[in-house]
């Protein structure tokens, strides 16, 4: 019975067996736990308590957008949050798979980094196809404000 040798790869020794050095076992999953501990805290303050982001606009100095919603999925709230610089909201309008719609004015300024008051969505979770905002910024200069849609 021969012992076994070490074999050299790009810095990496790793005996026939297939064990890597220590150091490299620790080194990966050091990093591997940093990475996931350390989440974005932009995601943190958008998706704060349930909330779920479906769709964002650039405004771009139009008064009107509109968020189409990706297949079947069943909400029973809705916000609207701006980011970068604030937006006078008007209103919005969401429209129901099954046709009907639902008018929210806010008629509020809506200032970055913040968000409209959770609207409830009436009847029993609803399917939203589609919202339609309407808006103008505030300050026209090179930072545009963000509208992210967000939906529980």
């Amino acid at each position: 019975m021969r012992a076994p040798t070490a074999v050299v790869m790009r810095g990496f020794t790793q005996d026939q067996e297939g064990s890597l050095n220590r150091p490299i076992i620790l080194s990966v999953a050091t990093l591997a736990t940093v990475m996931l501990i350390a989440a974005p805290a932009e995601a943190q303050r958008w998706n704060d308590r349930g909330w779920r982001t479906i769709g964002t606009k650039e405004v771009n100095g139009r008064d009107t957008d509109t968020v189409y919603l990706p297949g079947f999925t069943r909400q029973s709230e809705v916000r609207v949050c701006v980011r970068r610089a604030p937006l006078r909201m008007r209103d919005f309008q969401i429209r129901f798979a099954n046709g009907h719609r639902q008018d929210v004015n806010t008629r509020a300024i809506i200032g970055a980094d913040s968000c409209t008051r959770a609207v409830d969505l009436r009847g029993y979770r609803r399917d939203i196809e589609r919202i339609r905002l309407r808006y103008e910024p505030i300050l026209r200069h090179a930072v545009r404000p963000q509208v992210r849609v967000q939906i529980r």
